[in-house]
């Protein structure tokens, strides 16, 4: 088993210990060592980052079997020597004291404010969360919590850990009772929370620095409450802050005139598009009605084909669309460009298959895919230009007046 020196103390970033094991694992050295202040991945809380006698540490985990913490170093070369010293990434480590600290303040101003139980965390190497039993909290009450959270932090409270029996911590006023027996390890915020917890702390709530919810979002049964402290907070604040003074400048307002202006351009937005709609309905009736009047019938079909450098595919797909609504007509389009693309459609009284004759007209394009039925085919991908599809459609049409 282990030692594990940052129960006690999370300060501390360089030790000396011995190896009492040594693994491996797809050629990776792995060491166990006799005492270790590396905190493992555990309780939600990420795993340190380091060196061993100088090598990098890349990942902690406890072995299930018998609770050893076992260190992944990157070099796969052997440490000969059973004496090693460590160096913790301080860093890293004060970020997560920070964030599992805040946690803890936060899970419990929620409790007092809103009497919402933490039910989960989850501290990812970005992303913050925990996971709150009630869903209906309003906005007013989660700026309550966060307002006590950070008030706990102003006050620059003790926080201490230390372990006592099961018993024992029956007996106390935990905010939650782990399902463990034997030693317990408490993290007692100076009268305001205290819990049992097994992770990295500061030793007061001002070293937390801020706290600062950043999402809400419902889960499962409950919410889910995205949060960042200290160094995290002030980076993600920095992050938002430039944002905002860079849209102010582009939308020549202040910061607290982006809103209104965004929403006045979101109104004009969808002004702009429905007048776009409405054009294009009009372009394409007026097209329709073009290639319907100058397109003569063979027998009682009427065959047309066309192809499109300036429109996209989803507006020729229209155009097909609207043109088929007439009886025994057959639209054979193509659109040129990078992404070329071909487009069958006929009326229900139309003659022929469309995804038969596209599948023997679209090899001409190459390396092309696509699909449908017998009334409406499309497909394309490589790139071709307006004399290609022209040779396609071209042969599309022989085949069709070869089965009228």
């Amino acid at each position: 088993m282990t030692e594990r020196l940052y129960y006690t103390d999370a300060y501390t970033t360089q030790f000396t210990a011995t190896i009492v094991e040594r693994l491996r694992e797809n050629g990776q050295l792995l060491l166990v060592l006799d005492r270790t202040y590396f905190y493992p991945t555990s309780g939600g809380q990420l795993a340190d980052r380091g060196r061993i006698n100088g090598e990098p540490v890349i990942d902690v985990q406890i072995r299930e079997a018998d609770g050893a913490v076992v260190h992944f170093l990157q070099n796969k070369e052997e440490i000969w020597t059973d004496e090693i010293k460590g160096e913790i990434a301080w860093e890293r480590r004060f970020e997560q004291m920070q964030t599992h600290t805040g946690q803890h303040i936060l899970s419990q101003a929620f409790m007092q404010m809103a009497q919402a139980e933490t039910v989960s965390v989850h501290m990812g190497e970005e992303s913050c969360t925990l996971d709150l039993s009630s869903a209906t909290l309003t906005p007013t009450q989660v700026e309550q919590a966060e307002w006590l959270a950070n008030q706990i932090v102003w006050e620059n409270r003790t926080v201490k850990p230390y372990f006592v029996s099961s018993a024992q911590a029956e007996q106390l006023h935990l905010r939650k009772l782990p399902p463990v027996t034997g030693k317990i390890r408490l993290i007692d915020i100076d009268k305001f929370d205290l819990t049992a917890c097994g992770g990295t702390h500061v030793a007061r709530t001002g070293e937390v620095g801020l706290i600062k919810v950043v999402k809400l979002e419902r889960y499962k049964e409950g919410l889910r409450v995205e949060f960042r402290c200290g160094r995290r907070a002030l980076l993600d604040y920095r992050l938002k802050n430039n944002v905002a003074n860079r849209l102010a400048a582009a939308l020549t307002t202040s910061y607290t005139g982006i809103e209104p202006a965004v929403q006045k351009l979101q109104a004009e937005l969808k002004q702009s598009q429905r007048l776009l709609k409405k054009q294009q309905t009009d372009l394409l009736a007026g097209e329709a009605a073009r290639l319907l009047r100058d397109t003569p019938r063979k027998g009682k079909t009427q065959l047309i084909c066309q192809v499109y450098s300036e429109w996209d595919a989803g507006q020729v797909r229209l155009l097909a669309k609207q043109l088929t609504q007439n009886p025994e007509v057959i639209a054979l389009l193509g659109v040129a460009g990078e992404k070329a693309q071909l487009i069958f459609a006929r009326s229900e009284d139309g003659p022929g298959n469309m995804s038969d004759l596209l599948k023997m007209v679209l090899p001409l394009l190459g390396a092309a895919a696509g699909g449908g039925n017998a009334t409406f085919a499309q497909g394309g991908g490589p790139p071709a230009d307006l004399a290609r599809l022209s040779q396609a459609l071209s042969r599309a049409e022989k085949l069709i007046l070869a089965q009228m």
